[in-house]
Order: C-alpha cells, then sequence, then structure tokens
C-alpha cells in the first residue's frame, strides 16, 4: 500500500523538478458504429500513455505542449490517429472501426460480442410492471435455466441438469454468500433484494476460469452502481407494488449521490406477500415478509484508483415452504465488501483488482405451523459464515493478448443444532413430562478453498480469436463437534485436502459481418459441497428421505464441449447453443440399508452420498428475435435437455422438460406494450429411484404494459397467466408435513401494478 502512495507522489515531485506545466485532458473512446464506450482502450499522447476504463472514459494530466498527437489503439479496433490543439483536450471524443471480434472479460460489457465463450447477458431483466419475489425468479426467462419451487420465495435456480453449488453464483464478480440451512429454505439467491440487480451474466459451462471453480456454470449477479458522469448530484426514486393473487404489496426508496471524487448509494425494500391461489382456487401456503436496505460508497482517489464499500442487511421473517417439512421462522443476512481497482499502471500492466468480503446468515426454522407439532415440535437454528477474497492483474504483454492472472480463496463455516421436544406419546396422549433431544445438524463443520488461475485471449487476425485458461484449486474440510453416529460409521472424519484442476480452451470465428461461430472445451471439477459431506439425518432432497453425509467423496468432473453460433442483422437476431457434457465421479445419494433413519414417521433407511462413474448430458438451445416493422419485435427462444446416470441406467433427477417461448413487443417512447406466451412438454424422462412422477406439460400467457404519463414517473400493469391455468412446474416440490397432500402449483390468474417515480 505504501509503495501505491510513494509512486504518485514520486511522479509529482519529479514534474516539479522540470517544471513543466500540465493540463488536463478527458473524454471517450468509443466505437465507430454506435455510442458504446471501448473498454481498456491505449492512448499515446506526445508519447505519453494514457488508458481508457471500463465505459471507454479516459482522463489525465499530461505536459503542456503547443499540438498534441493522439494515437487510440485496442485489440480488434483498427487504430486511430488525430491532431489536437490545447483547446480541444476539455472533451475529446475518438471513434474506432471494429476489425475483428473483441471478447472482453465479463463484468465489462453488456454486449454478446464482448462477452467471454458461451455466454449470456441478460439486461433490463425485470420490466416495471411487476416485480420478482427473489432472485431465483429472475431466471425463468432465461433460456435453459429453471427453478426449484419450495413455495412462493426462496427458489433455486437449475440450469440444464446443474443445480445447487454446480452452479457458482457470485455476486459483483467475486463476492459469495452461502445458505445456512440444509434444507435450503435461505438459497443465495435470497440474500440479495431482486430490486438492487442492474444485470444478470451467465457463463453457460466451465468456460472461465477467473471466478472460482466452475463445474456446471458461472452466474454474476451485477448489483447497481453509480455513475457520476452521467448522474451528477443528488437524486432518488421511490416505488410501490401490488398484486392481487395473494394481497401483496411492496415499497422501495433508493437515495444516490455523486461527485467527481465520492458517490453512494442507499436502497430499501419492503416486501408483504400472502399465500397465492393457483388456476382452479386451491390456496398454496406461501407468504412471507422481507425487508432490507443496502448502502455502497465509493472513493476515487485518483482517476486510476477507487476503492468501494458495499454493506447490506437482509432480513425474512414467517416465511411458508408447503414444499418442506418446516418454516422459515427469521433469516437474518449481514454483507460486507471491500473492492480495489488500481488501473492505468503502465503499458504492460493494466491493472490490479482486488476484493474481500464476509458474509453471515442466521436461520431460525420450526415445525410450529405444522399438524406434527401437536405431537412434537421442532426448533432448528442454524448459522453460516462465508470469509473470501481475490485479487487479479490484468496484462497486456503484447496488441493482440490479453491475460489475466490471480488467485482466490474462501471459507465457509456452519453450525446449529436441532431441538425436538416430545409433547405426546404414540397413542395421542399428552405426556406427564415433555422429553427433549438435542442433534447437532452441520457438526461445527468448515471448509476451506483456496486457488490460482490464469487466463489470455490471443486476438489473432480479424475473423479469428482463440482463449485459454487453467486454475488449480486445494480444498480441505474439518469436522469441530461430529455426532456419535458418524464417528462410528466413517472413524476419523476428516478427509485429506483435495486437488482439482480446471482448464478451458476456445475459439471463436467471425467470417462476415453479423455472423459469429464458437467452440469451447471445458474441465471443471467441484469437490463436495458441505450437505453432501457433512450433513446429518436430514430431509434435504426431494424425497422423503434422511441424508447422510460422506467425507470421503471424491471431485465431481464436468467434460464439456459446446458449439455456438448467432447471425446478426438490422432486423433480426438469431443463435443456438448445442452442449455435450460427459460426467465423472458424479455426486448422488442411495438408499443405504446399513444406516437406520432417526425418524418414525419416514422411510426406515436413510440416502448416503456416493460417487458413480459416470453421466452424461446433452442439450439445445435456440433464439431469435425479429423487428418486424418500426417500434413492433418479435421474439422466440427453446431449450432442450437430457441427462442420464450411465451407471443406474436412468434419468439424472430433477431435469426440466423442453420448453419454448414466443412474445411480441410493441415501444414508443412514452409507453410499451409486451405479450409473452411460454409452452411447456409433459416431462415423463424421470428417475424413479428418487421418487419422481410424471408431470404434464402447459402453456400460459402473460400481457404487460408500461407508460411514463410524467417525466420521471412509470406505471406499469400487468395480467399473468391470462386464462387462470391451474398448472405445475416439474420441479416443484410436493407438500410435506401438511393437513392435506398437494404439489405446489403455480399462481392462477394475477394483476399486478407498479409505479414509480424518479428525481
Amino acid at each position: 500500500m505504501k509503495k501505491l502512495i510513494i509512486f504518485p507522489v514520486f511522479l509529482l515531485l519529479a514534474g516539479l523538478l522540470s517544471a513543466q506545466q500540465l493540463i488536463s485532458i478527458k473524454g471517450l473512446v468509443k466505437e465507430e458504429t454506435g455510442n458504446a464506450g471501448v473498454p481498456f482502450a491505449t492512448l499515446i499522447i506526445n508519447n505519453q500513455y494514457v488508458y481508457t476504463d471500463e465505459k471507454g472514459h479516459f482522463e489525465a494530466s499530461i505536459p503542456e505542449a503547443d499540438q498534441y498527437l493522439i494515437e487510440a489503439q485496442q485489440l480488434g479496433y483498427e487504430t486511430a490517429t488525430l491532431e489536437a490543439a490545447p483547446g480541444d483536450l476539455s472533451q475529446l471524443h475518438i471513434a474506432l472501426h471494429p476489425k475483428a471480434v473483441v471478447l472482453e472479460q465479463i463484468l465489462v460489457s453488456d454486449r454478446p460480442m464482448h462477452c467471454s465463450p458461451q455466454s449470456n447477458v441478460i439486461c433490463d431483466h425485470h420490466k416495471q410492471s411487476s416485480q420478482p419475489r427473489d432472485v431465483g425468479d429472475l431466471f425463468k426467462e432465461i433460456p435453459g435455466f429453471s427453478v426449484i419451487k419450495k413455495g412462493g420465495y426462496a427458489m433455486d435456480p437449475v440450469f440444464r441438469s446443474f443445480k445447487y453449488e454446480q452452479i457458482n453464483v457470485i455476486y459483483d464478480g467475486g463476492l459469495q454468500t452461502t445458505h445456512a440451512c440444509p434444507a435450503r429454505m435461505d438459497p443465495t439467491t435470497t440474500h440479495v433484494n431482486p430490486d438492487d440487480i442492474d444485470k444478470i451474466e451467465v457463463i453457460k459451462g466451465p468456460f472461465s476460469m477467473r471466478y472460482g471453480p466452475s463445474f456446471g456454470a458461472i452466474v454474476n449477479v451485477v448489483t447497481q452502481s453509480f455513475d457520476y458522469q452521467k448522474q451528477p448530484g443528488i437524486g432518488g426514486s421511490v416505488a410501490g407494488g401490488y398484486e392481487t393473487n395473494g394481497n401483496s404489496k411492496l415499497a422501495k426508496v433508493a437515495l444516490h449521490g455523486a461527485n467527481r471524487q465520492f458517490d453512494f448509494l442507499l436502497n430499501g425494500d419492503l416486501k408483504d406477500y400472502g399465500s397465492y391461489k393457483s388456476g382452479n382456487g386451491t390456496e398454496i401456503p406461501s407468504s412471507f415478509h422481507t425487508y432490507d436496505y443496502s448502502l455502497k460508497v465509493g472513493y476515487n482517489a485518483q482517476a486510476n484508483q477507487r476503492i468501494q464499500a458495499n454493506w447490506r442487511q437482509a432480513f425474512s421473517r414467517d416465511v411458508l415452504h408447503a414444499g418442506l417439512n418446516m418454516d422459515t421462522d427469521s433469516d437474518d443476512t449481514y454483507i460486507f465488501s471491500l473492492d480495489y481497482q488500481y488501473k492505468n499502471i503502465s503499458p504492460k500492466l493494466y491493472s490490479i483488482t482486488a476484493k474481500a468480503y464476509g458474509t453471515k446468515v442466521d436461520h431460525v426454522m420450526s415445525n410450529l405451523r405444522r399438524p406434527n407439532a401437536m405431537m412434537m415440535e421442532m426448533i432448528s437454528d442454524v448459522e453460516a459464515q462465508t470469509y473470501g477474497g481475490r485479487v487479479e492483474s490484468t496484462l497486456m504483454p503484447s496488441r493482440k493478448t490479453l491475460v489475466y492472472a490471480g488467485a482466490d480463496y474462501r471459507y465457509l463455516w456452519r453450525d446449529g443444532q436441532r431441538e425436538m421436544t416430545m409433547l405426546r406419546n404414540m397413542n395421542g396422549d399428552p405426556l406427564p413430562m415433555p422429553m427433549t433431544t438435542t442433534s447437532t445438524i452441520w457438526q461445527d463443520a468448515a471448509i476451506h478453498n483456496g486457488g490460482i488461475f490464469a487466463e489470455g485471449r490471443w486476438f489473432a487476425s480479424p475473423k479469428w480469436t482463440f482463449l485459454g485458461g487453467l486454475r488449480a484449486d486445494l480444498t480441505s474440510a474439518s469436522i469441530a463437534d461430529p455426532a456419535p453416529g458418524f464417528l462410528e460409521l466413517y472413524g476419523n472424519v476428516d478427509a485429506d485436502d483435495q486437488w482439482t484442476l480446471g482448464a478451458t480452451a476456445s475459439t471463436t470465428f467471425q467470417p462476415a459481418t453479423g455472423w459469429l461461430f464458437q467452440l469451447a472445451l471445458g474441465r471443471g471439477a467441484r469437490t463436495a459441497n458441505m450437505i453432501e459431506r457433512l450433513i446429518n439425518h436430514f430431509t434435504v432432497g426431494r424425497d422423503p428421505y434422511e441424508y447422510v453425509g460422506n467425507p470421503f467423496l471424491k471431485p465431481e468432473v464436468n467434460n464439456q464441449v459446446e458449439f455456438s453460433f448467432s447471425k446478426k442483422t438490422n432486423r433480426f437476431t438469431a443463435g443456438a447453443n448445442v452442449f455435450y457434457s460427459y460426467l465423472t465421479n458424479y455426486i448422488t445419494a442411495f438408499v443405504d440399508t446399513t444406516i437406520r433413519a432417526t425418524s418414525m414417521t419416514g422411510p426406515m433407511y436413510a440416502r448416503r452420498f456416493t460417487n458413480i462413474d459416470e453421466a452424461t448430458q446433452w442439450g439445445v438451445e435456440l433464439h431469435g428475435e425479429w423487428v418486424i416493422v418500426k417500434n413492433l419485435s418479435a421474439n422466440a427462444a427453446l431449450s432442450f435437455t437430457r441427462a442420464q446416470n450411465l451407471d443406474w441406467d436412468e434419468p439424472l433427477p430433477e431435469i426440466s422438460p423442453m420448453e419454448a417461448s414466443a412474445g411480441l413487443r410493441y415501444e414508443r417512447e412514452r409507453w410499451w406494450l409486451d405479450a409473452r406466451s411460454r409452452y411447456v412438454d409433459n416431462q415423463d424422462n424421470i428417475s424413479a429411484n428418487f421418487g419422481e412422477t410424471t408431470t404434464p406439460g402447459f402453456s400460459v400467457y402473460d400481457l404487460r404494459a408500461g407508460v411514463e404519463p410524467l417525466k420521471g414517473l412509470s406505471v406499469g400493469l400487468a395480467a399473468l397467466n391470462i386464462f387462470d391455468r391451474h398448472y405445475r412446474e416439474h420441479l416443484n416440490r410436493a407438500y410435506r408435513n401438511q393437513p392435506v397432500q398437494n404439489v405446489i402449483y403455480e399462481p392462477g390468474r394475477n394483476f399486478t401494478f407498479f409505479a414509480k417515480y424518479s428525481f
């Protein structure tokens, strides 16, 4: 840190000694064909190097001269040269002509041609007409994604056949938070409010090594940020919404401010959602209450150095989970992160970035609202803490090469107990003295993971670009308070440290304007998560079995190949992804007749996690958009996945059926209208071993509209499931521990209203 301070001081002293006057220069380097800024461009101004930031802006002080020769260059663009007088330097705009496909780092650009291989960037992910219940709700409209639904809240995203930790979900380029509840009442998608999300970025497979171990996909959830150049001064917004199905209400406030050196963004949100009714009028226990706030503060120490601190607290209360044995009484989340960026360091070293973070989740669940609470009360109090960080450097060895190198680390700790109080005997008679037993859930366990990575891009020619990356990780796990049954089953439960290796290689070919072809190969490895290693007799699956962990599981490996292409014109965009995965040491669970269950109401034996030798996955995803006439466009998408357990000769569980969608959108300057439809096929390709049943297909139709009657005021309306269809998604869970038996059906007809005023 001292060197970072001494370096600019040394430059200042050198300037004073040379008695040279400095002049300020700033501006924007953008693409010639549009207004998009060109990130990380190099400017040579009278032999002095200056670099643009992530959005193409630059600002620097250079020695005063009578005339200035400026040369702007970036990988994949033709070099631009111009001359300028001193009076022209206050706001320069330099246009670069593209000459090759530029695959910039994820987190930098929302243009598909600038993304990592097989990536998909989702912008404007929710319209101002209806609001997502949690972040998991946002994934429903991304081809290839679906969600596991256990109630009206806490939805877990599933991508193709991958779920849970097989999907690496991060926030803002590296922050990770982890659920405390073993039944995933609080997945990572519940700890950040969806209204605070700016966009979601997806790398579809193990095709990037930079953001932690990657197995099935990398999902980067980008929260809102602030740009003082676009919005100087103080501003904010207030918003509110209502849904008729469930009598659900929400409110949101935001305040932001910025100048050249400081900026801040403060958000607060409140949701009060009731239990909704399905298409046939059945009320689904799904109510929840949440409130949260977040504060993001940035400080631009110099033109090329920035520090940003983020603080967030989120609270959930009385969350009903009809598909689980218990409900959430309370869930409290605390998240802190600190980011540092130092850029424009030298012609070869563009930037160094660093991130540190810590999260804590306190979770309390019980069966006090369930029928069996009359016989036995169950209360579980669990806690999870996650700490980590990463550092990365961006290198430019040559004009055609870009290299990212760095390291990251994550520490995860969980503990908690389940308290069971027997109130009545088997005949239903009250016990004279209730009996209480306590058992451990997480066994005071911890997992450490550290990794190093390098990833490079070579812009070989205007038509060809190549990418390659390597990653090595070391993972260790420990149990400080093992349960007696776990010791009896495994003896020494501390497994050996595990090394995993990830690798990727891809090529991108652009034969002509508008055409893009990509072929990517990847090897992703994932060590077992804490549930798979250490869970102690807890129902964590879709079936009623208790699950028991296995601390000696081998890492599972995904060897994936993916081919994609896209065609884009002024009026038409279309693309496709075709993928195949060969999975080894795949982690699943089998019924172990040597392990008796602890519960007297469920199956006699427990499931134990194990590795199988081989499994496969393959499928296709299609998407297209057509501008029919001015202001009117149509879009369509299709996704299909098959996955097979080769050892057991049956499909892998929890795979969504084939799905298609289509829509029409008419948009004017002050109002818009959007009609959408989904068509989902039957799912009869199921795993009988995990108790799956076939699910009938369905179609559903929505209509959304928005208007801006006054400057700063937007109003949105929506009619969802217009025809009041009674349907369920294949991944929706069945009722557990409820007075009646049912399956979680989706909401019936629902009218929504949302209004927002910005100032």
